[in-house]
């Protein structure tokens, strides 16, 4: 997979990334990607998100897997289905892709900001009117959150693809044929220099294989033409997920900044699972285990950590219990604690997982 494209207005969607849903990748790191961390003297890395499969089928889950995992990273599992649900009301746009008012669309540039604050996630989306070429900056930008232990959802070209988004799911007149989520930085610089090196290196997912890949900074740009950084990419399904380029005349992300719930701390979240079951081709759920880490604490003070099981449940601010399917109370040892649940929950879900200050409200 990766995402649908139209060939025109009147023509019928043709299909650009689906696999076949028996086909799956080798389990090695597909050249000319690399798989292995650099060895560098300063890292920071989201946390929650591991490299697993999407759903490909209607147009390809790309976005909505790349959004579960920046879902992940701030404290919540959202099962792909709901993700795409959570557009399908969003009016004032041409929905030309795959989806309805019913099961939602697919989560392209167009609709990714609504589709994040509609499943309660804070976000910040890149500037993609300003001024092109945008290359230069869009790295500052990607840099300025990778810093900060943040996930990102960008739309990368693809070798061998043929760089035709849905009609007006690309403001601006960029391109991409992909979704992925971006997840950490490596660096021998300090973290908190702002400025974008030639070998700092990025950790992305290909939504296709369980491999990381890692990219230099300096690799991730090109035109539609793919002859510069993605010249020797291999083109085709399996391949060019792994080695993809941004278009450096306009470019799209968002960046997952936490959940929109105040006076809280953060968590993120791992589950037990890397390829979601696809209940919308009829196969059953699963019962997933979470395991949730909270940071920033204060040792000795004393914190819950509740759950929810939708997004509608979730609260903007105290109290946090009223709605909660379960909650868990501790005292911090550290800066951080890790929780690992003892209830399952269905992989055909939304569910959240929030701490904050003080026994159960």
């Amino acid at each position: 997979m990766k995402c649908f494209l139209f060939a025109s207005f009147a023509a019928s969607v043709v299909a650009m990334h689906q696999w076949d849903v028996n086909m799956s990748t080798t389990g090695s790191c597909v050249p000319p990607g690399t798989c292995t961390p650099p060895s560098t003297k300063y890292h920071m890395q989201a946390a929650g998100p591991k490299p697993g499969n999407q759903w490909n089928i209607n147009g390809g889950f790309c976005g909505a897997w790349s959004t579960q995992q920046g879902a992940l990273s701030v404290g919540a599992w959202i099962s792909q289905d709901f993700v795409r649900k959570a557009n399908g009301d969003q009016t004032g746009i041409d929905h030309n892709m795959h989806g309805d008012t019913k099961l939602g669309y697919e989560v392209m540039p167009s609709n990714v900001a609504y589709t994040a604050n509609a499943l309660k996630l804070d976000a910040v989306e890149w500037d993609y009117m300003q001024p092109a070429p945008q290359a230069s900056k869009f790295k500052a930008w990607l840099k300025s959150h990778l810093v900060k232990g943040r996930a990102i959802v960008w739309f990368p070209l693809c070798k061998g693809d043929p760089h035709s988004a849905y009609p007006g799911s690309v403001p601006n007149g960029g391109q991409c044929d992909h979704v992925e989520p971006m997840l950490g930085i490596w660096s021998n610089h300090p973290l908190d220099d702002a400025t974008v090196y030639d070998d700092d290196v990025i950790l992305h997912f290909s939504d296709q294989d369980t491999e990381p890949y890692y990219r230099p900074m300096s690799s991730l740009d090109d035109t539609v033409k793919m002859e510069v950084n993605c010249k020797n990419a291999v083109a085709g399904f399996g391949h060019n997920e792994m080695y993809p380029c941004f278009d450096s005349h306009v470019t799209y992300g968002l960046a997952v900044t936490g959940l929109q719930v105040n006076g809280t701390v953060p968590v993120s979240l791992e589950v037990d699972i890397t390829a979601e079951p696809d209940v919308r081709e009829h196969q059953r759920a699963k019962k997933i285990h979470g395991t949730a880490t909270v940071r920033g604490l204060t040792s000795g003070s004393t914190y819950t950590l509740y759950r929810y099981g939708s997004t509608a449940d979730v609260p903007a601010s105290r109290p946090y219990g009223l709605h909660a399917e379960t909650s868990h109370t501790f005292v911090a040892k550290g800066e951080t604690y890790t929780y690992a649940d003892p209830e399952t929950f269905s992989s055909h879900s939304a569910t959240y997982y929030v701490a904050a200050v003080g026994t159960k409200d």
